[in-house]
């Protein structure tokens, strides 16, 4: 029993000797060393690494120096190692680099859009790109339930997955919307007329909508006028879709007594600007009107109210089926020349007096000007303005029946109206009238001095002369 206690008590006294001195050698010589952070680190491919490093101590204090080695590469996917040692003391890291990120979509415009109802959807276009594998744009995967057919907001999707399945979605808005306003038309002329005692029909109109449809039922009349009594009535129409798009127009009535003295045609030619000095130059200088005289012209009409039909309206007079204010007037000018649009032209849209222009239409200086909304273009032939057949007369008096079809054809052709037609230099022969009749042309003005009257010839019609003598009295007298 004594031996086997006193065994123990050496074997004890060997181990805690032993103790000692691992604990003695460890603290004294030996490096020990502790990953900060985790064992395993997970970062975005191009990213940058910022590695926690180690806790280094040497006999109980902590010290900084010690050796790193790695193969890590952040900008290639894969897993790395990262070395610490010191001395016999050794660590490793693992470092797995990913590709962690989503692509990225750029779209090009704005993020939210409106098209117009029945449009066309035009895609703006977009962009894709990946921090790792670069331009996606072709693989950009786009979905849109957009149906222009119908008001509403639509979504148009936008996706795309890189190498890596990182995936991402971008949502661009697109408004179909309604902002076109309806449109409101009189079916007679906007300036309208009516004979003292006759009634009148105020909803001659027609209002549609590209969305709506029809909204003759919807339009808001306001304003009424007098039968009974002469003068100028002004009546407002309103019409709102149901996008809240909203038009009005104003239609003047001209209440007078019926024309029983013929309705005035003024024949205008050529014009100078007397408020800047100039002077008529030239041959046939009495076809020329001050600008001065012709403002004094106008503002006189339409101080005292005229009324200015349509050419439909004087071909409805002539063969009686109506009748026309007393105060009527038809305004023409002849040639298309430069001045005419220089000068007369702002004077009559200042006024808001309509003026046909007869245009030589194998010029050019007349095209800039169609659509004005004062201005209508008829013809005065093409080619044929020239005087070459006997006696200095117009080309008309002894060219074929074809040529002057042809001619009077393509004028028409370009002007795009067959209403009227003045006589170069008022010639005309049995020819012209055919060739007019054939080509559609309604009316046709001589420059004989005269007023258009029920059941006038309407190819030898007359009109009245304003030329470069006519006083302002003078042309008072003219036109009542």
């Amino acid at each position: 029993m004594k031996k086997a206690l006193k065994i123990t008590l050496i074997v004890l006294t060997i181990i805690v000797s032993s103790v000692l001195i691992y604990c003695f050698y460890d603290f004294l010589f030996v490096y020990h060393m502790k990953l900060n952070g985790n064992n395993e680190i997970v970062i975005d491919v191009n990213s940058n690494y910022n590695d926690p490093g180690v806790e280094l101590k040497y006999r109980g204090k902590k010290i900084n120096d010690y050796n790193i080695d790695s193969n890590l590469d952040t900008n290639k996917i894969g897993n790395y190692t990262i070395n610490y040692s010191k001395g016999k003391t050794k660590l490793s890291r693992k470092v797995i680099v990913e590709d962690l990120d989503n692509p990225d979509i750029e779209l090009i415009g704005e993020e939210e859009l409106k098209i117009t109802y029945k449009d066309k959807y035009i895609e703006p276009g977009y962009k894709a790109n990946d921090n790792y594998d670069g331009d996606l744009t072709n693989k950009v995967k786009v979905t849109n339930n957009i149906d222009t057919n119908k008001l509403g907001q639509y979504e148009v999707k936008y996706e795309v997955m890189d190498n890596h399945n990182n995936k991402v979605e971008k949502i661009r808005r697109v408004n179909v919307i309604d902002d076109i306003k309806p449109t409101l038309k009189f079916k007679s002329n906007t300036n309208s007329y009516l004979i003292l005692g006759k009634k009148i029909k105020l909803n001659d109109f027609i209002a549609e909508d590209n969305y709506d449809g029809n909204l003759s039922d919807k339009v808001i009349i306001e304003g009424k006028v007098n039968n009974k009594k002469s003068g100028i009535y002004k009546i407002k129409y309103k019409v709102k879709d149901s996008s809240n798009n909203e038009t009005s127009l104003e239609k003047i009535v001209n209440v007078q007594e019926k024309n029983t003295s013929g309705i005035p045609v003024l024949m205008y030619h050529w014009f100078y600007d007397d408020t800047k000095g100039e002077k008529p130059t030239g041959a046939n200088q009495h076809n020329f009107i001050a600008k001065s005289e012709l403002i004094k012209q106008v503002k006189y009409l339409v101080h005292e109210k005229y009324y200015f039909p349509t050419w439909q309206e004087l071909i409805d007079y002539i063969d009686g089926k109506i009748d026309l204010p007393k105060k009527s007037i038809i305004i023409t000018d002849d040639d298309c020349v430069d001045s005419f649009f220089k000068i007369a032209l702002p004077v009559f849209e200042e006024y808001k007096v309509p003026v046909t222009s007869f245009c030589i239409t194998k010029k050019s200086n007349w095209k800039k000007y169609i659509g004005r909304e004062y201005l209508d273009f008829e013809s005065h032939t093409d080619s044929m303005h020239v005087r070459k057949c006997k006696n200095w007369t117009g080309a008309v008096m002894c060219s074929s029946y074809e040529d002057i079809y042809n001619d009077l054809k393509t004028s028409v052709d370009k002007v795009k109206n067959k209403y009227a037609f003045a006589y170069p230099f008022g010639h005309h022969s049995e020819n012209t009238i055919k060739a007019l009749k054939n080509n559609g042309i309604k009316l046709a003005f001589t420059i004989n001095y005269g007023r258009v009257r029920k059941h006038s010839n309407k190819y030898l019609l007359p009109r009245v002369r304003i030329s470069k003598s006519t006083t302002i009295n003078q042309f008072k007298n003219l036109v009542k």
